[in-house]
């Protein structure tokens, strides 16, 4: 008993070195969100859908000078904080709801 009390249990949280801001996040996750969901529309085989999201992820992140270590090292960071993923996520469906409104999803 005396052992637990000793210890004083210090979680020293690591923010990614490479994290990438909330502003960009939210418009990486829109460009993926919006690609997921066209993907999902087409009558595509699971094989060809998946080659081609990886495509076209590849080519998110080259558009926002973005590694995939890094989004998943920033998302990961973002989900364990749950009042700034619901933050950011909520920025991301009404973006994508205006975007869907004025009939400019690409």
């Amino acid at each position: 008993m005396v052992f637990f009390s000793c210890q004083s249990e210090k979680t020293t949280e690591i923010i990614p070195q490479d994290l990438i801001l909330e502003k960009k996040m939210i418009d990486v996750l829109i460009d993926i969100h919006i690609t997921e969901s066209a993907l999902s529309l087409k009558n595509f085989n699971r094989d060809s859908s998946l080659s081609l999201y990886a495509y076209y992820k590849r080519d998110i992140y080259k558009k926002y000078q973005i590694t995939e270590e890094q989004f998943k090292s920033s998302y990961d960071y973002y989900a364990k904080h749950s009042a700034i993923f619901d933050h950011i996520y909520e920025v991301v469906i009404d973006s994508i709801d205006v975007k869907e409104a004025r009939g400019k999803l690409e």
